[in-house]
């Protein structure tokens, strides 16, 4: 896989735009379910395919993570 490289800003809301053609490489999409995992300085992004964990399991996974 190259190393592609794109700019983009923090919002004030802490939200990050990914810029739309590394999502069409990745193939995400609007509403697509994101990991983050802080490694050092880097952020790291993983999407989710949650229909493989089953929507029970992610949603007591989900509160549990929220109290």
């Amino acid at each position: 896989m190259s190393k592609q490289v794109e700019i983009t800003k923090l919002s004030s809301r802490g939200q990050v735009v990914i810029p739309k053609e590394i999502r069409q490489q990745l193939g995400w999409e609007t509403g697509d379910h994101v990991a983050v995992e802080v490694q050092g300085d880097m952020v790291i992004l993983r999407r989710l395919h949650l229909e493989s964990y089953g929507e029970g399991k992610y949603q007591q996974a989900r509160i549990s993570l929220i109290k």
